[in-house]
């Protein structure tokens, strides 16, 4: 019988590949592809986001989210923030409608246990190559 690999942590990018401006995330995962990752991480094209991501947090212990932010920080800047800080007061996240955030909200109630340790690094709006590179850095770097 086959062993199954143990996946450790998550790196789950949202974004559509259809619209420049929320195409991040899918180019964060372009690039992670590019490179050796370790055998316990897994990447996720999470499209859209939303309720569809909720199995991405089953079954790890840490999930990395990689998407376009807006209202943290100046633009093409990459920032990381641990699920606490999304929907803090005085930015106003842009997390696909609001569908990311709303599952970051509802987790606890839905099931999930344990619930994984969760951040999210994100790029203030579109990007470009420097900062998408600079992501996948930071989105590996937080799966140790």
């Amino acid at each position: 019988m086959a062993r199954r690999a143990v996946i450790r942590a998550r790196i789950v990018c949202v974004g559509n590949s259809l619209i420049a401006g929320d195409a991040v995330g899918i180019h964060v995962l372009e690039e992670l592809r590019t490179r050796t990752l370790d055998a316990g991480v897994h990447l996720v094209e999470g499209r859209l986001g939303g309720l569809d991501l909720l199995p991405c947090f089953e079954g790890c212990s840490r999930v990395v989210l990689v998407d376009r932010v807006a209202g943290y920080g100046r633009p093409g800047e990459v920032v990381r923030l641990d699920a606490g800080d999304l929907g803090a007061a005085g930015a106003s996240p842009e997390l696909h409608s609001g569908g990311l955030l709303y599952l970051l909200k509802a987790l606890p109630f839905l099931g999930v246990t344990p619930l994984p340790d969760i951040c999210l690094i994100g790029i203030e709006g579109e990007g470009n190559e420097a900062a998408v590179r600079l992501a996948a850095d930071w989105a590996l770097e937080a799966c140790l």
